[in-house]
């Protein structure tokens, strides 16, 4: 039986709270990451593309930081995860 065949890649994105918890962003937002690091790894991905209510954000790929537009304020860190899920 070839397993590798049944099985797909999921790449999540996580960012950091205030207090101190990984959270994972919306399959969207991952998707939106992904799309963006193939064109540029070291850009700026605009969060606010694919939602709206991180529309403030921006993340700074070279830097692994997410910013407050408005603000400038570095506010949350973000990490990359990869796991096999079974389809």
């Amino acid at each position: 039986c070839d397993l590798s065949s049944s099985m797909a890649r999921v790449v999540v994105w996580e960012w950091l709270n205030e207090h101190g918890r990984w959270r994972p962003y919306s399959a969207a937002v991952c998707h939106h990451i992904e799309n963006v690091l193939k064109g540029d790894a070291r850009g700026t991905v605009i969060l606010g593309q694919v939602d709206p209510q991180l529309a403030a954000y921006v993340i700074d790929l070279q830097s692994m930081h997410q910013f407050r537009q408005d603000t400038g304020e570095s506010q949350r860190h973000v990490v990359y995860l990869a796991y096999v899920k079974w389809i």
